[in-house]
């Protein structure tokens, strides 16, 4: 329990400036594509660290790296406030790339580590509904500090948590003994044969469902790069727009408890094909949404869509992949959706600048109809492993 408390005062913290980011960077002179990139680099850093930080958990174990990346996100928002241009954002946002593959692959693997195969769709949906609960609330009070106080209160209130996220760390949550693994690491000795990362026969499973997860950094791109410029057409303030994100992250967050619950009973690919087509749905929704209303129902859509099928994902990779790598394994899994995090700015502002906020939603639809023809290529396996 204060791991996930942890992770829902981290999120809650970065989450706060969603609703003001764009629009900041903005005025620091960017172009929607120059946004594009500022928002992407931060997935990009990720991109090529966080496999890495996986397998050092592995090794020299999940906690002292996390404490690591929690003190980064009490740093981080120190110098936004003080960036006097939209360029010296992008090595900003790279030290937070660092700082957060230290944190999200390794709280991930610590999560996994103390439950059963039969448990983690459940645990799983659990670390999603805590991860997109912090998104619904933070981006509604970020954007009542800023109405309220102005720029900087977010930013500070983000170190605050960041710090406060460290604390609880640093106090209560130990480093986890390994389910199923022994508990101590083996002697210089041991020279056995490495085990193999994925299970024979499950590659293509292994990729769809990366696939999958990488669709919910797309969106979660596209949410923190266009949706503030897309709500203000409708005349949303700033603390409406905050509101978008509370409906997309709430239905995130509860969709994620109930079937996370429910890839625990079977039928995990069903799930995630449904997901992904109501991704689809979404989307399509987004395009024809002229009110707040239909723009609250289309985001409610997308975040039902997520956690369909997210926590079924993320359990059978779990399923198929090896239990002693499971750090390098989610460092994986987690640079799939990181991949996504640096597409989805990069199209959403390239596509935005050449064909308007219309076009870019068409281009959005059409990602989405490829990840769920994709997702037809997981195989769930026969009998779960037993660890």
């Amino acid at each position: 329990m204060p791991l996930y408390i942890s992770v829902f005062v981290a999120v809650l913290g970065f989450s706060l400036v969603a609703p003001i980011f764009p629009l900041f960077v903005i005025d620091l002179g960017a172009s929607y594509t120059l946004l594009g990139i500022v928002v992407s680099i931060y997935g990009a850093v990720q991109l090529v660290t966080q496999i890495p930080a996986g397998r050092l958990s592995d090794r020299l174990g999940r906690r002292p790296l996390m404490l690591a990346g929690l003190l980064s996100f009490a740093t981080l928002p120190l110098l936004y406030i003080y960036a006097t241009s939209a360029y010296l954002l992008l090595p900003i946002r790279a030290f937070g790339g660092v700082g957060a593959s230290l944190v999200w692959p390794v709280a991930m693997a610590m999560i996994v580590d103390q439950v059963s195969s039969t448990r983690r769709g459940s645990a799983m949906g659990w670390y999603n509904a805590t991860f997109f609960s912090a998104l619904a609330v933070g981006p509604a009070i970020g954007g009542g500090l800023y109405d309220l106080f102005g720029l900087a209160a977010p930013f500070y209130f983000w170190a605050v948590l960041g710090a406060l996220s460290f604390i609880i760390v640093l106090l209560k949550v130990p480093e986890p003994r390994r389910h199923g693994q022994p508990a101590a690491a083996p002697s210089p000795e041991d020279r056995r044969p490495r085990e193999g990362l994925i299970l024979t026969g499950y590659w293509a499973t292994f990729l769809a469902s990366c696939g999958v997860v990488m669709w919910t950094g797309v969106v979660g791109g596209f949410n923190f790069t266009l949706l503030p410029s897309l709500a203000s057409g409708v005349g949303l303030s700033t603390t409406h727009i905050g509101l978008l994100y509370f409906a997309y992250g709430g239905a995130n967050a509860l969709s994620n408890v109930y079937f996370g619950k429910a890839a625990d009973r079977g039928r995990r690919k069903l799930l995630i094909v449904i997901g992904c087509a109501a991704g689809v749905a979404a989307f399509y929704l987004l395009g024809h949404s002229t009110t707040t209303i239909q723009l609250l129902f289309s985001l409610g859509v997308l975040g039902l869509a997520s956690g369909m099928g997210n926590p079924a994902a993320a359990a059978i990779v779990a399923d198929v992949t090896s239990p002693s790598r499971r750090g390098e394994i989610f460092g994986i899994f987690n640079t799939a959706r990181m991949a996504g995090v640096v597409v989805g700015p990069l199209v959403a502002g390239m596509s935005a600048d050449a064909q308007g906020i219309g076009g870019t939603l068409a281009v959005f639809l059409g990602i989405a109809l490829a990840i769920t023809a994709v997702s037809f290529l997981i195989r769930e396996p026969s009998i779960p492993k037993a660890i």
